[in-house]
């Protein structure tokens, strides 16, 4: 029989997952062996169904909850796994062409164009900076800890100025081409 591996503390993804009894509010949720998590966003999370299971995950400094719910009225009219819906699905709209690019982030076939965020040119220097702080640090310091969120928190900055871009460019592709 082998020994388990040890596992350090400091590369774990800070999060667990609850179930039981998980109580919605407008502008706060309550999960068992917690107290009252306030909510950024109010009136976002059903109050109205069933909840399985809640999820507190971290990552770059920021903490987030995301709820696993049974919908009990939505849960007869879903077809049985496995099986597929009958029949053609209606075209809301008309075809287009998307073209996804390094210098623009999308053209389309009517030819609209979205440029590109260039959120990583924009921060280079900033990250190169902050990456020398965090390797001049010794290691197994507070100072590096903090140093090493300090990254964390501007590659996570970057990835959702991307990510901004994408829903925004997305959200507009769909609207426009829907009426």
């Amino acid at each position: 029989m082998a020994i388990p591996a040890r596992k350090s503390r400091k590369k774990a993804i800070g999060g667990c997952r609850f179930t039981g009894t998980i109580r919605v509010f407008h502008d706060a949720i309550q999960i068992p062996r917690l107290e009252v998590l306030r909510l950024k966003e109010h009136g976002y999370l059903p109050t109205t169904v069933k909840i399985t299971s809640a999820t507190i995950s971290e990552k770059a400094g920021r903490w987030s909850v995301s709820i696993c719910v049974h919908h009990a009225s939505h849960a007869d009219d879903l077809p049985p796994l496995g099986e597929e819906e009958e029949g053609p699905r209606s075209a809301t709209g008309e075809a287009i062409g998307v073209d996804l690019g390094i210098k623009m982030l999308a053209t389309l076939s009517d030819g609209r164009t979205f440029k590109n965020p260039k959120a990583l040119r924009k921060k280079i220097t900033a990250l190169k900076r902050a990456s020398r702080r965090h390797s001049r640090k010794p290691k197994g310091s507070a100072n590096r800890k903090k140093a090493r969120m300090r990254l964390a928190r501007m590659h996570a900055r970057i990835a959702h100025v991307r990510q901004n871009a994408l829903h925004q460019a997305t959200a507009e592709i769909v609207a426009r081409t829907r009426a």
